[in-house]
Parts: C-alpha cells; structure tokens; sequence
C-alpha cells in the first residue's frame, strides 16, 4: 500500500513538473518593426577588451520600456560573452516611442577592420537601421619620426609594415 501512493506521488509530482515545463516555454511575442519608434540612442566605442581579443559578430539585446518608452530592462537573445555586457549598458541608454508591447529589439553588430587608424581609441558607429547599430573599429596606425608602421594581423599573428 505504501508503495503505491509513493509511485502515486511521483506521478503526480512528475506530471505537475511536466505541466510547468511546457507553460513557461512559451516564447516571448514577435515585436513588429512597425511598431517600435526610435526617439535618441548613444553611441557605442567598441569594447577595449573584446578588441584585444579580436571578438566580432552580432549581439541581439530585447528591451523592455515604460509608459514613456524609456528602457527599463535589458537582456543578451543571442551574441558573443565578451561583447554582451557593454551592449546591455548602452541599450539601456536608448530611449523609445511608447509601443503596445512595451518592448523593442536592438541588433549590435561589431566588426574589426582589417584597415589601420591613428591610435586605439578609433571606433565607428553607424544607426544603419532605427534599430541596427554597426560598431566598427580597426588596428593603430603607430607613427614614428619620419615613417608610420602599421600592424595588420596576417594568419593570427602581428607584422610590421613600414611606409614612408
């Protein structure tokens, strides 16, 4: 007898376990580009670490907005560790038009130029679409006296290039 309400209990525990599984992976509703309005966003550089480490490739970061279309939340969809966590603190800096569904998506896209700039501190960003940023940046051009050596990295490994 005992043994039949233990086996009756694991069933049930089970299948309430089951029951709460498939509610909760529900996905969230798709956010229409129709409805999302960009009001004033921030520039974003490109992460110093992540540009030490050659990181590319795209964050997608989901906002949450207030009644004023102000960014409340933010969380990483998808994206690279080491860019997520400047995506998120500047997302939070944008500011939407009031929507029905009080959300809107931001799409990062970091890219290293295989060109050279005047120093590391160059980044370029670019609102391609009200909600696509592009974050481009490349290697320091270092000048000398009379001569400017570019690094350009060749096959994972830094060479010096000179011009004159």
């Amino acid at each position: 007898m005992k043994s039949i309400a233990r086996f009756m209990l694991i069933a049930f525990t089970l299948l309430l376990a089951a029951a709460s599984g498939t509610l909760k992976a529900q996905p969230d509703p798709t956010i229409d580009d129709r409805d999302v309005k960009l009001v004033s966003f921030v520039d974003l550089e490109y992460p110093v670490n992540a540009k030490s480490a050659r990181v590319q490739g795209v964050v997608v970061v989901r906002v949450g907005l207030d009644d004023q279309g102000r960014v409340t939340s933010a969380s990483a969809m998808s994206g690279a560790k080491a860019l997520i966590p400047d995506s998120l603190s500047n997302a939070r800096k944008w500011t939407f038009k009031p929507n029905v569904r009080k959300s809107a998506v931001i799409v990062y896209d970091f890219k290293l130029d295989e060109g050279g700039c005047h120093d590391n501190s160059h980044t370029l960003f670019r609102l391609v679409h009200f909600n696509f940023a592009s974050i481009t940046s490349c290697d320091p051009v270092i000048v000398g006296d009379s001569e400017a050596v570019v690094q350009f990295r060749l096959g994972g490994q830094f060479e010096g290039v000179r011009a004159v």
